[in-house]
């Protein structure tokens, strides 16, 4: 592998050579929450600053059952906004990098994190849309 005078990587092709023969090489896509990618898991979904797995789809939906099955409520991170400026407190309020949430689409109750994103239940329900979708689908 070379570096290209961008600075970018760059792979050479065994069929030509010279500038030709030199493709850059595109970035692997991976699940902001396992770390797997493309070609290692079966749909990455895309969200505004990340992507998840349907594998890590599957882990979300399963544990939103389990908590509903054993009675356990989400906390409220909902405080408001003064309170969070003028809080001492360390806690920090957890928001879902799937999708702008604003006063007509409220986040979720539950968020779950990854290794640098984080959804909330809303947005996993909606991959397992998407998801069940693209198997009936096709």
């Amino acid at each position: 592998m070379d570096i290209n005078n961008d600075n970018h990587p760059v792979s050479s092709d065994s069929r030509g050579s010279g500038a030709l023969g030199r493709q850059p090489l595109r970035p692997v896509l991976r699940c902001s929450f396992c770390g797997l990618g493309e070609g290692e898991v079966s749909r990455l979904f895309e969200g505004t600053s990340g992507f998840i797995c349907d594998e890590c789809v599957d882990v979300c939906v399963q544990l939103l059952y389990d908590y509903r099955e054993l009675g356990m409520k989400p906390h409220k991170p909902n405080q408001p906004w003064y309170k969070k400026l003028f809080s001492d407190d360390s806690n920090e309020v957890a928001f879902c990098s799937f999708n702008v949430h604003d006063r007509g689409n409220p986040q979720g109750d539950r968020v779950f994190p990854g290794i640098n994103a984080q959804i909330c239940d809303k947005c996993v329900r909606a991959c397992e849309v998407l998801k069940s979708t693209l198997v009936l689908g096709g």
